[in-house]
């Protein structure tokens, strides 16, 4: 008898465990993150419109979390993962997620590691990061507890970028997150003395 209950309970716990849903959380070169044209500055400012390295010049490295969700207007943090050290692309890791075969949603966040990812998911910049951009909210079908479908693929919406990478990531590859950057206050500086002239120089026409 004893027996019997420990192979049910077992076999319950393996259902449950593949009942899971599972994803894999990575990019391909159609879905890379790159810097906004015109928005990196100081010792960054040679990678504007480039896929983005491992490592910056400013030695500031670069994040991507993971945020899900049953409803498209509620994505909570998932998990977070380091750059893979190709340019543009993220460490590849196998996240459980909400289960059932029900679409969930999804979405990507990436940022500059001198500051932390807010438990919600916002279109809003967080306080106190350098970097940050984030994919378009789509649509995802968990795998099972076997299978972890990666994030770009057949089971989910996330369409591929639009931005040419070919230059800084290899023949065809494209970017779908513009990560821009926060000016610094040197940059302020400038702009408010430029206006300043204009103010200036319009007056004395």
């Amino acid at each position: 008898m004893k027996k019997l209950v420990l192979t049910v309970a077992a076999s319950l716990a393996c259902v449950a465990a593949f009942a899971q849903g599972k994803i894999g959380f990575q990019n391909d070169s159609l879905h890379l993150a790159y810097f906004a044209p015109g928005t990196t500055t100081g010792a960054d400012a040679g990678l504007s419109g480039q896929a983005i390295p491992q490592v910056l010049p400013s030695g500031l490295t670069l994040v991507a979390d993971l945020y899900q969700g049953t409803s498209s207007t509620a994505l909570t943090l998932l998990s977070t993962t380091t750059w893979s050290g190709v340019p543009g692309k993220w460490t590849s890791a196998t996240f459980t997620v909400a289960s059932g075969a029900t679409p969930i949603f999804l979405a990507t966040q990436v940022r500059s590691n001198d500051g932390a990812a807010p438990g919600s998911f916002s279109s809003t910049r967080p306080n106190g990061l350098t970097y940050w951009g984030t994919s378009a909210i789509f649509s995802f079908t968990p795998g099972t507890g076997i299978t972890a479908p990666v994030m770009w693929g057949a089971n989910g919406t996330w369409a591929a970028g639009t931005f040419d990478l070919s230059s800084s990531a290899g023949a065809g590859a494209k970017g779908a997150i513009a990560v821009s950057s926060v000016p610094e206050p040197a940059s302020f500086a400038l702009a408010g003395m430029g206006v300043a002239a204009l103010a200036i120089f319009r007056r004395r026409k």
